[in-house]
């Protein structure tokens, strides 16, 4: 059997007593690692503008990449900080109960580990369509 709970705004007696129902069963618990709509939703949403643009224009690459040269403005202007966005909005996350703290980020940066990135690159083909499901068609945003 498989059950999945979603409560929206439970009283803080209710809460207290399902946390300690699902703590007393905790072996027999499987947690979801995944993304899905609703967390593809929130991380988006929460991501400041240039992040936005990034994780869209990776969407609507091919194979979930966007390379650096498509984002920059010119040769001279830098991506830096934007990363950091992604791993902020992750940990927010898991700090707010949208999604457990095991999830991968959906974004990767490419690049050589250190100096310019290369990149970005969505994680994987399952986390493209969650985006794409909650986002809807990337290639017509508007936002810069």
């Amino acid at each position: 059997m498989e059950i999945a709970v979603h409560v929206k705004d439970p009283t803080p007696e209710f809460e207290r007593d399902l946390l300690a129902l699902l703590d007393k069963h905790r072996a027999s618990l499987r947690h979801d690692p995944g993304w899905n709509t609703d967390r593809a939703r929130l991380f988006h949403d929460a991501l400041p503008p240039k992040a936005r643009r990034i994780l869209r224009a990776a969407l609507a690459g091919v194979d979930g990449t966007v390379s650096a040269g498509e984002l920059r403005d010119n040769d001279d202007s830098s991506l830096r900080g934007h990363a950091g966005a992604f791993t902020r909005i992750l940990k927010r996350g898991v700090n707010e109960g949208w999604w457990d703290s095991g999830i991968k980020s959906p974004i990767i940066a490419l690049g050589p580990g250190s100096g310019r990135v290369q990149g970005y690159r969505i994680r994987d083909e399952a986390t493209v369509r969650a985006f794409i499901a909650a986002l809807g068609n990337t290639s017509d945003s508007n936002e810069k």
